[in-house]
Order: structure tokens, then sequence, then C-alpha cells
């Protein structure tokens, strides 16, 4: 972030950064979009919004969450469901990374008692939902679909087990002073925040979509509607724990450098 004047306010070019780097990432998450849409449940928008505003700040993630909203209704058409789903959902997705990215570097460091248990609380809620799914009958979808929804929500559980040995093993390497960068620590919680986001993305669309078709809560429709959603939800988690794994710190410190220069 460029350093504020003497006034206390941030220079004139501060503004003309960010707007010129909200306006290149809206772009770029449309095209990845647009790239990606064959390809059920593969995106990156979620890695490529959550490093922008955990490094340039939850206003700039906010913008080109509305902008990316907005615009993507000129490809797939402005429907009432999709245009609010993705008014609330992404703007909201991006103040929530925009805050992580506002926590110092001392409390990562000294990561607190209480943050490592909220975000083993999000890692053992996923991977518990998602292995209770897998293993009972509870999803009530075509035989066809059911093999492949559990097969990778068991995915999503294994991926959850694999981050919680990860993050407690690096909590307590921090703890005795065998870790010095909390560069990991900042990983899990991206991984755990999008893996619940990504969960949530599909709960709020199986709310508003019904409200809006006038279905009903309630309904053999509306259920059918969120039974058939898990389709979409197992892939789009298994790829937003991965993407967020890999690209999500390379990205971040990206990103910083543009806004920066």
């Amino acid at each position: 972030m460029a350093e504020l004047n003497k006034n206390g306010r941030p220079p004139r070019n501060f503004s003309a950064r960010h707007i010129a780097a909200a306006a290149v990432m809206t772009a770029l998450l449309i095209g990845a979009q647009v790239a990606l849409s064959p390809v059920a449940g593969v995106e990156v928008v979620t890695v490529l919004l959550a490093a922008f505003a955990f490094s340039c700040g939850a206003g700039a993630g906010a913008l080109v969450a509305v902008a990316f909203s907005l615009l993507r209704c000129f490809i797939w058409g402005f429907y009432p469901s999709a245009i609010v789903l993705y008014l609330v959902y992404y703007p909201l997705f991006a103040l929530i990374f925009g805050a992580l990215g506002r926590v110092k570097e001392g409390a990562w460091a000294s990561f607190p008692p209480l943050a490592a248990a909220v975000v083993n609380l999000v890692v053992l809620a996923v991977g518990g939902g998602s292995a209770v799914l897998a293993a009972t009958d509870i999803l009530k979808i075509s035989r066809l679909a059911v093999a492949m929804v559990k097969t990778l929500l068991w995915v999503v559980f294994a991926l959850c087990c694999a981050l919680f040995a990860v993050f407690n093993v690096f909590v307590v390497l921090q703890k005795f002073g065998k870790l010095r960068s909390p560069a990991t620590l900042k990983l899990a919680v991206a991984a755990a925040v999008a893996a619940l986001c990504t969960i949530s993305f599909t709960l709020l669309d199986d709310v508003i979509t019904p409200l809006f078709m006038g279905w009903g809560l309630f309904s053999a429709t509306s259920a059918t509607y969120f039974y058939a959603s898990f389709l979409a939800l197992a892939p789009q988690t298994v790829c937003a724990i991965v993407s967020v794994s890999v690209l999500f710190l390379p990205l971040a410190v990206l990103f910083k450098k543009v806004v920066k220069r």
C-alpha cells in the first residue's frame, strides 16, 4: 500500500492505482470464468478474488466483486436470483479476505488460541459434514450422480483432514518457537475460509433461487434443487481448497507488488 502523506491522507495516486488494479482484476475474473465455464465445478474466481482483497484491501476487493457480479450478467443474462446472489456473496467474500489482510504480521506470528480454535472448528465442520453425507444416504440424488458426488465428498473430507493436521502441527511448532514464518498459518486459514464460503454460496443459492422462482422453501421442487446443487458443491469445494492452498500466497505477493509500483 502507498504511504500516507503528512496530513494523514492517502496520496492522490493511491485511488488511481487501486481503481486501475480493480479494473484489470475484474477483466481477469470475467475472462477466467468464461474460459473455465465448460468445466463443471472448476473455477479460479475464488482464489483470485481472495488474494486480491487480501493484498489490496476490502474496499478494492468489494469494488471488484460488484463490478464482476454485474458484468457477468451481460454474458449469462440478468436473472434476478443470480444478480442478488452474486451481489450478496462476492462483496461479503471480499470483505472477509480484506479483513484478514489487515491482520498484522505480529498476530500471525503469535497466533491466538481462540483463532486457532475457530479455524479448527471450521475445518472439522466441513470435513465432518462431508464424511456424514458421503457415508449415509441423506442425499436424495440420482443413482448416476451419487457415486461421483460421494467420491468428491470423501475427497473434501481427506483434504480437510490434511489441512487440520498441517495447521495444528505448524501451530504447535510456532508456539515452541520452531516456526518463524507465519505463511503456512495464513494459507491454512485462507483455505478453511474459502471452503466455508464456497459451501455458503451454494446454501445461499438454495434459499434465494426458490424464493425468486416462487417455489417456496419447503416444496418438493426446492428440495430437488437443493440436492441437485451438490453436483456443483462437491467439486467446487475441492477446487477451492486445492487452488487456495497452491496459489493464494504467490498471488497475494504478486498483487501487493503490482499495487505498490
